[in-house]
């Protein structure tokens, strides 16, 4: 499980959750936890005293089973000798996973969360995020990821819709990544724009992305890799 699966995971997660058609972002029986804002027990990146590139898979096995806030814990086997470990908050639906690349440490820290902070709080806390990319999940609902990389996380922002919503203070979080700062360079190769700042997402998330995703290249014993690097497309990078 790449990061840019993990990423994924929040869509299928909700998808699940959901009883319509349509998925419903905002839901009050996801995981209820304000530490993004509290700071306890600990700062981010760091979550229930679970760091990602630091805790062993093991140590955070044993956090999660200790918590009785946590349920429901589920372990899936997936590529490449990695592992995810699922749980819920209380009875609610499956709210959160945390992943292994190599089966040792802690690699990331998914979680979806019940609206319970906003935006501004979380900004007044760690300063602005750097990049940002969204998608509608219905007309009125879109899922706005946030890359705040000297933390280093993800945060994902409820808006209503691409059209007509906007960025405010107020917008609620409904999901956090917290991510080994290895995989930083792997989030910042994909398609992300830079964030200019609270506004209208129908000009934020015009289609015209100031980074682009890299692809893949053989290298010389013929092997598929990522060359890790990624394309801004800012005037200032083009000579335009």
């Amino acid at each position: 499980m790449k990061i840019r699966l993990l990423l994924a995971a929040i869509f299928v997660i909700v998808a699940s959750a959901a009883c319509s058609a349509a998925p419903e972002l905002i839901n009050e029986a996801f995981l209820s936890d304000t530490s993004l804002v509290t700071g306890e027990p600990c700062e981010a990146p760091c979550w229930r005293n679970i760091t990602p590139g630091e805790t062993s898979w093991l140590d955070a096995r044993i956090i999660v089973e200790d918590d009785a806030q946590l349920t429901n814990l589920t372990t899936e086997d997936v590529e490449e000798g990695g592992q995810v470990l699922l749980f819920n908050d209380g009875e609610g639906p499956q709210c959160c996973q945390i992943y292994t690349e190599d089966g040792e440490t802690v690699s990331q820290v998914l979680t979806l969360l019940a609206p319970e902070m906003t935006l501004g709080p979380v900004i007044d806390k760690f300063g602005e995020p750097e990049y940002m990319t969204g998608a509608d999940v219905s007309p009125d609902q879109t899922l706005v990821l946030l890359v705040f990389p000297d933390v280093p996380l993800g945060l994902y922002v409820f808006a209503a819709g691409t059209e007509t919503g906007e960025l405010t203070p107020e917008n609620q979080i409904i999901g956090a990544i917290y991510l080994n700062p290895v995989d930083i360079d792997t989030l910042l190769n994909t398609d992300l724009y830079f964030w200019e700042g609270y506004g209208a997402l129908s000009t934020m998330l015009d289609g015209e992305f100031d980074i682009r995703a890299v692809e893949t290249t053989d290298d010389a014993s013929g092997d598929t890799e990522s060359t890790g690097d990624t394309t801004q497309t800012d005037d200032a990078e083009t000579g335009e």
